[in-house]
Formats: C-alpha cells, structure tokens, sequence
C-alpha cells in the first residue's frame, strides 16, 4: 500500500524519468501553493488497493478592492472552506488517482459574490515497458470568475462556467538513452451556466496537440525541439475569434547537480484567425522555469513566460509576458517563509492598451502537527495601465490552516 507519509511530500511532476514504483506515486502527490512544510495526513483510509486521503483548507482573508477597480473600492472579509477527498491506488508501476474538491466563498460584505466550486480529476500513469509510459488525465470543473477578474462585462453576480478537459502525454525511451521523444494531446470545451447573452461570444473548445524531441547531450543534461498546435474554436457561429496557434522551440533541460535543474525554450509563436477581419499576431516566445537549491532548505525559483491569451473583452488577444522569481526557506522542520515576485506586461491587440503589474507575496507556515499546518500570507498588486479606469492597486492578508484526517 502507498507510503503515504512520503507520497503527500511530493510535487507534481508531469515529464517523470523515473520508471519505479514511488516515483509514479510522487507524480501523482499533492501541489502545496506557497508552503514548503505541506502536510501529511493524519492517517489513510484503506479499503483493498485503495488509499482514501481526506483533507481540508480553512481560509480568513481580508481583500480590500473586491472588483479590482480604480477608484470607488469595496473591501470585504471573505471565509473559504475547500475541503477535498483523494482515492490512489498503485499496480506494479502503475499509479492511478481520482480527486474530488469543493471550494465555498464566503463574503461578508457582498452575498451576492458567494460562490461554489467543484473539481473532479482522474490521473493515470501507465508505464508498458521501460521505453513506454503514457500519462492520462481528465477533468470537470464547475467555476466562477470573481466580478473585476476579466475584461467583460459583468452582472450582479460573478459568471459560472463549466471546463471538460481529457489529455494525455506518451513518453519513448529508456530513462537513461541517448534520445526521448514525447506526444502530447489535450481537449477543454469552456462554456458558461449564466448571463449568457453576455458570455455566449468566449465559448470555445481547445484542441492541442504536440511533441518534443529529446536529445542527450551530457549526463544530465538534454537539447530539445518542441512543437505545439493548438486549434481553438469559438461556439458563437459568428465569431471572428476562431484561430490556430502553432510554436516551435529549441531548448535545453538540465538537472546538472543536486542545486540547479531546470528547462528553457526559446523560439516563435503564431496566432492565426480563420477571418481576414482579425489581424495575426507573431513573434518571439519563451519559456524559463529554473530551480538553485544552495542548500537542502533553501530554494530559489524562476520563471519567465511569454504566451498569447485569449479575448475576454473587446480585444482579439493579449500578448502575456511574465516574469517571477520566490525564495523558499525552511528555518527548521515546522517553520519556513517564502517571498514571490512578479511582473507581467501585457500588450492588447485589436485595441490600444498596455497593462503592466506587479506582485508581491509573502508567507510564513507553521506545521503545528504533521497532519496540521497554519499559513500566514499577505498579498500586493499594483496594475498601471494606458487605458483610463483601468489601473488598480489591492491588498490581501490571508489566514489558513490545513488539516488531514
């Protein structure tokens, strides 16, 4: 059965090299945002081949500009409750899990921006031999866009939408060979429950598909050719927006010592529309994701990202640039910090905008019991954009407290 004390300390990791049993398992372990002490659990459920893991997160915040306006805030104290139950199970080298989240909001100054989320997945690592392994994954989810978070027009209460998604990713190649290749493909049909009159335009379906050459150059270290298609098809049958983004990148990943690891790709991007009403877009594109470890409590993580985002106003796209970098450090086994910065510049087509914001995060976590933790953070963005109304600063301090059974 799962080691589960082990098995909850793992990270996701979707491009897994390793072929053994604990590593499918890690592969399929839990994403702890802005904690370096994630929880374990108090115990695990078994029933057979199954482990049952329930857990909870309890969060108090306070954000003072709700609709991320620039003048005329509103300020609310805002309770969340997501609790989540996960059934894993393990086959020879084989790893299969199936989640289930729910996240209720709470405000206690505008009721009408209560919501409830729900998040069902499944995942499933299947490794045939040692040169063959194919990951699968599906997903619902039934979400809300907080009034304020996007660019249309919005109604008295925030939009519910549902997501399908199903994908896959089949590795070739023995871990360890001179040469790897990867397939990748992914479908999300996006549709929204309300308001939909005003949302009916931003339906789409994502269809994706893609593959990466893998190329040792070193003991640890890999070049790689990347290409990615994805076809994107608005429901509207009027729609304009209906386009093909296709990118080609050279890159190298490397895991060179026990400190650096890391992937960056660089190459081109284009986006082009069905309707010669929409101007194509195109240029450089990126993708930096780096770790330094100086020491085995301390981690340095950077990221820089260029992507082009989907309308969600009156815009055609938005060319998306990101750049982050956190430190994470354990001061000792209960209790580590982390402090993220950010910066994303944003440039609109279709239109005359450029919105560039800054972030800052802070937190400290405190492990009160291996199956129970408490996170203290605090949260800053500052947006200064061209387009009048559009800047905005906001404030928010959060109190969580996690807990396993």
């Amino acid at each position: 059965m799962v080691q589960s004390r082990k098995f909850f300390k793992y990270k996701m990791d979707f491009v897994m090299t390793c072929n053994k049993k604990r590593a499918a398992l890690a592969t399929l372990g839990l994403i702890s945002s802005l904690s370096a002490n994630a929880i374990d659990p108090a115990s695990v459920v078994s029933s057979g081949p199954i482990a049952v893991v329930p857990t909870i997160d309890i969060e108090v915040k306070h954000d003072d500009n709700l609709f991320i306006t620039e003048t005329n805030t509103d300020s609310s104290m805002i309770t969340i409750l997501r609790p989540s139950v996960q059934f894993v199970a393990e086959r020879a080298n084989d790893a299969y899990r199936v989640t289930f989240g729910i996240e209720d909001g709470d405000y206690a100054n505008s009721s009408a921006d209560n919501y409830t989320d729900y998040n069902l997945t499944a995942e499933a690592i299947i490794e045939l031999n040692s040169r063959h392994r194919i990951d699968f994954n599906t997903g619902y989810l039934r979400g809300h866009e907080a009034r304020g978070s996007t660019n249309s027009t919005t109604g008295d209460v925030p939009s519910e939408y549902t997501e399908n998604n199903i994908g896959f990713v089949y590795r070739y190649g023995a871990e360890g060979a001179i040469a790897n290749i990867e397939l990748t493909g992914s479908f999300l049909d996006h549709s929204y429950d309300n308001f939909i009159s005003i949302n009916e335009s931003r339906e789409r379906e994502n269809t994706r598909f893609g593959g990466t050459f893998f190329y040792r150059v070193a003991p640890k270290t890999s070049g790689l050719f990347e290409v990615r298609y994805e076809d994107i098809d608005y429901d509207l049958a009027t729609s304009t927006l209906d386009n093909i983004e296709t990118k080609y990148l050279l890159g190298v990943k490397w895991d060179a010592t026990a400190k650096t690891s890391g992937t960056a790709k660089f190459g081109r991007m284009e986006k082009k529309y069905d309707s010669p009403a929409r101007k194509g877009q195109g240029g450089a594109s990126w993708e930096v994701a780096a770790r330094w470890s100086p020491r085995t409590y301390s981690v340095f993580d950077l990221s820089a990202t260029q992507e082009f985002e989907e309308a969600s106003g009156n815009e055609d796209a938005v060319d998306s640039k990101l750049l982050s970098l956190s430190w994470m450090h354990s001061w000792n086994d209960r209790f580590s910090t982390t402090v993220a910065l950010s910066r994303m510049d944003e440039e609109y087509s279709g239109i005359s905008r450029e919105d560039q914001t800054d972030s800052v995060t802070l937190a400290a976590n405190y492990e009160i019991q291996r199956w129970m933790g408490v996170k203290l953070a605090y949260t800053g963005k500052e947006r200064d954009s061209d387009l009048v109304g559009q800047s905005y600063d906001s404030k928010q301090v959060m109190l969580t407290l996690s807990l396993s059974f």
